[in-house]
């Protein structure tokens, strides 16, 4: 299998892609600690922290099939180039948050900054297979994902100790200049040009061609339901600032910002480990990668429960840790094959689907989870519980449906390192 190191020293391409992708996702949990740390605190609301949630949500379900088109119709390295420009000016407009009056700043500047992200993401994931071998497209995935995880960890923890020491701004200024620094290396990617597609449509046409695809193929189907399933038990997400700014907070700590640090730390530590182990545990076999799904799927949700009994901060850390193995599992190894089930041609269209379908579940289990603790309907506890036991139900459906799917074939389109 091929090494991390020498994907990187091979790769000239990937090396520049995945170095992007450093900058610019560390700046995001940069400006994303702060930004909820002070919605709550000037709102005292966990309804208002899931309406933030959605705002940076919404758009990938509103204008996913527009973004898929453009994907694929588009140059991708130009999509992305784009998408970072534009969102390093919207995030300077989170500067302008600064008391009660101005909340509405930050639901503005997150969904706007959301549109653009729902359109580079369908191209950073499209371009993967087009700039590595199919050798290297594992190792691939597993390294970004092991880096998103890892910029989690420390962006969150650096985030809230520089949001602490230095003040909000601070953090939101280095957010924009993340973004800078992405675009100009997407910049020198290299990419070989793109073939006319015989069979391209357009407008609607070209939707429709990517639902019609998307519909026919049972691989295709089963593996957009992956990350649904997963995102319809993730409104634990809306309530970490709630476990560390009101249930569990430390000493000494300004608006809970270095206890919800500390909870996104162990939760991007647990997506940095999940796919390490699970790379190998089944190399490039996907048969082994498929029947991963449902095993993380149930070991996540189970995990994802006990947090509901957790009685201090720690409990919760290492609960959120062993639950985020596995989720992270599910995302990497649904990610590969749907790469690999999906023609080069539609892969925008396919991805940008994939998104709004995890884009619905969280926004989903975050506003029902917002609006219940909030009216005092249920405690965070039962609702963690029941996201878990949803997570499990997923990896049921799963282990049912895994013998009657078909045996991958792939797409032809070629690769090019």
């Amino acid at each position: 299998m091929v090494s991390y190191s020498s994907l990187l020293r091979e790769n000239r391409n990937f090396r520049l892609f995945w170095m992007g992708q450093i900058v610019s996702q560390l700046g995001d949990w940069f400006s994303l600690v702060t930004v909820q740390a002070l919605v709550l605190k000037y709102t005292g609301s966990s309804f208002w922290v899931a309406v933030l949630f959605v705002a940076g949500l919404l758009p990938g379900l509103l204008i996913a099939p527009l973004v898929g088109v453009l994907v694929d119709r588009l140059p991708r390295k130009s999509v992305m180039v784009v998408s970072d420009w534009v969102r390093a000016g919207l995030a300077l407009g989170l500067l302008l948050l600064r008391g009660p009056e101005t909340v509405w700043i930050a639901y503005v500047c997150l969904f706007l900054i959301a549109c653009f992200t729902a359109a580079f993401e369908p191209a950073r994931i499209s371009t993967v297979p087009n700039i590595t071998t199919s050798e290297q497209l594992v190792t691939a995935n597993a390294l970004s994902s092991v880096t998103w995880s890892v910029l989690l960890t420390t962006g969150a923890l650096v985030g809230g100790l520089v949001s602490r020491f230095l003040g909000p701004q601070a953090a939101f200024l280095l957010n924009s200049l993340s973004f800078v620094a992405s675009a100009l290396l997407l910049t020198r990617l290299k990419m070989n040009a793109e073939a006319a597609d015989p069979h391209r449509q357009s407008g609607l046409s070209a939707i429709i061609e990517g639902f019609r695809f998307a519909a026919l193929r049972p691989n295709v189907r089963w593996l957009l339901s992956a990350k649904l399933g997963w995102g319809l038990a993730g409104g634990i997400h809306a309530l970490i600032p709630l476990y560390g700014q009101k249930l569990f907070p430390l000493p000494n700590d300004r608006d809970g910002q270095l206890a919800i640090s500390l909870l996104f730390a162990a939760n991007g530590l647990g997506t940095a480990l999940g796919p390490i182990i699970a790379r190998r545990a089944t190399g490039q076999d996907p048969t082994s990668q498929r029947r991963a799904l449902p095993v993380a799927y149930v070991l996540g949700g189970f995990f994802l429960s006990l947090i509901a009994v957790a009685h201090s901060l720690g409990a919760v850390m290492g609960w959120l840790f062993l639950s985020r193995i596995n989720g992270s599992i599910i995302w990497v190894f649904s990610t590969i094959l749907l790469q690999r089930e999906t023609e080069d041609r539609f892969r925008g269209r396919v991805f940008a689907l994939e998104g709004a379908l995890f884009t619905f579940g969280m926004m989903v289990s975050g506003t029902v989870t917002g609006t219940l603790v909030d009216r005092g309907a249920a405690t965070p506890g039962a609702v963690v519980l029941v996201s878990g036991l949803l997570s499990a139900v997923a990896g049921l459906a799963w282990i049912v449906r895994l013998s009657k799917l078909p045996r991958e074939t792939g797409p032809s389109a070629e690769q090019s390192p």
